[in-house]
């Protein structure tokens, strides 16, 4: 299993990278250029407050998808357990600490936004 995630943590990271990408006609994204193809100022790329905390949600979105990964890694240790109570005792205690991350992901990405709208 550690091997497992030792691999999946990077290929998560690394195709995070990629996915503003995937939705080109998108008009939101880290790299968004609203000035329609023209080469990008300092004023097209918006305040400091507004890169932070774009970068910081960024950062959440991906913390938010380890713990779903964590949760369906534990759905399926509760399935495959076949009546062995060492293994449902520990999907259990998987689960439970992924919902709480998410909590505190949901909580803090919250903050971040009322933080960055009260500072304008």
């Amino acid at each position: 299993m550690k091997n497992l995630i030792k691999k999946a943590v990077p290929a998560f990271l690394s195709a995070s990278f990629f996915v503003d990408k995937a939705f080109a006609q998108g008009s939101s994204g880290l790299w968004n250029n609203p000035q329609g193809g023209a080469a990008p100022t300092v004023a097209a790329q918006g305040t400091l407050g507004q890169n932070i905390s774009t970068i910081i949600n960024y950062f959440l979105g991906i913390l938010g998808l380890i713990a779903v990964a964590f949760l369906i890694y534990a759905g399926v240790l509760m399935v495959t357990a076949g009546g062995a109570e060492e293994q449902v005792t520990k999907a259990r205690k998987i689960i439970m600490y992924a919902v709480i991350g998410i909590v505190i992901i949901l909580l803090s990405y919250t903050i971040v936004t009322f933080v960055s709208s009260a500072l304008g």
